[in-house]
């Protein structure tokens, strides 16, 4: 038999797909967990079963990894091959003896340079109290690239192709200097400034970062779209895992506190159709038992009483998101997210607001 469970966060995140994507694979055997959206910016925690639990934050593999699931990175991914090389390096010291000999990496996903990073931190921290609630990862950033230059953006398979990859790179890094928006004399006004201008300044990138990406190609495994489609004529399970929620997706969520992505099953249905997937499909909503929200941006059902009563250990204050609140279970809002009708843009914004 075959099978797809696709999972969505009804919410504003953080509602524990990362533990319910584990659970899934265990439970159904799931040979492969395939990414359909997002990119390093996710946070899925993991912890496995039994009293020495091991514990990992998933952002690039797929949450189902310590359950012996291979994964798939989709072209709906946006991929830092630097912040991945990291999360290999702790999914071995788990025991996981190569993680990327289970993962495949579609090589149209693009692929988020420093260059983008920096410009994306530059941006929110020059908006001071008018945050968006940025990662600080560059997904914005990368996906307006992609939509105002097209090919001339970087995308997995050209980490395979020298020339061209410096080439996209200076490119890159021409542009992203061009949005600053502070002056190289504000450079100075606090660390953080100093550090993502000194990212996009230096003339000395090409040694460091050139290298890396070799590194990278040596270890991931580049393949092209209709791997996904082979995957799924598999016998079994596979699961599509999201990343952030439906209440910050470009198009029904509520600008400009939103993502540069569709975190609604869009992209999924999408790709199982073009494999003319036949398999049996399940559609689960995830959410919490009340409201949670990391980073600015409203939470109407927000209660002071209710961030104090409720503590996560594994989102507190972040340098880039800020403060993590709880409010009461909005059923409004749950039902909003959950009614699956493509949305008009809420609040009547425009969408894609990088950051």
């Amino acid at each position: 038999m075959q099978q797809a469970i696709l999972t969505v966060d009804l919410g504003f995140g953080d509602a524990g797909k990362g533990s319910i994507v584990d659970y899934l694979t265990r439970q159904h055997d799931a040979h492969t967990v395939v990414r359909y959206n997002g990119g390093a910016q996710a946070g899925h925690r993991v912890v496995t079963p039994g009293a020495a639990g091991q514990a990992h934050v998933f952002a690039q593999f797929g949450s189902g990894t310590l359950a012996g699931a291979a994964t798939h990175l989709s072209r709906f991914m946006l991929l830092d091959p630097l912040a991945m090389m990291v999360e290999a390096q702790h999914l071995h010291e788990l025991g996981v003896p190569d993680p990327f000999a289970h993962t495949t990496i579609d090589a149209r996903a693009l692929v988020i340079t420093p260059f983008q990073r920096a410009i994306n931190r530059l941006k929110e921290l020059s908006r001071g109290a008018g945050r968006h609630g940025s990662c600080g990862m560059g997904i914005g950033e990368t996906q307006a690239d992609a939509l105002a230059f097209g090919e001339r953006v970087l995308r997995v398979g050209d980490l395979a192709r020298p020339d061209v990859l410096h080439e996209k790179l200076q490119f890159l890094r021409a542009v992203n200097l061009a949005k600053a928006p502070v002056s190289p004399a504000d450079r100075g006004a606090s660390p953080q400034l100093a550090a993502e201008w000194e990212m996009l300044t230096a003339t000395d990138w090409a040694d460091w970062l050139l290298p890396t990406y070799a590194d990278f190609v040596a270890a991931a495994q580049i393949v092209p779209g209709a791997h996904l489609h082979a995957i799924l004529r598999q016998p079994g399970t596979v699961i599509f895992e999201g990343a952030q929620g439906v209440l910050l997706d470009e198009w029904r969520g509520f600008h400009p506190h939103t993502t540069w992505s569709t975190t609604t099953l869009a992209n999924a249905d999408q790709l199982l159709g073009e494999a003319a997937y036949a398999g049996r499909v399940t559609r689960l909503g995830i959410t919490r038992a009340y409201a949670t929200r990391h980073g600015a941006g409203p939470l109407v059902s927000g209660d002071d009483s209710l961030t104090c009563a409720l503590p996560d250990v594994a989102n507190g204050f972040g340098a880039w998101q800020r403060d993590f609140r709880s409010g009461w279970l909005d059923l409004v809002m749950l039902r909003y997210a959950g009614c699956g009708r493509p949305a008009r843009r809420a609040g009547g914004h425009l969408p894609r607001s990088p950051g």
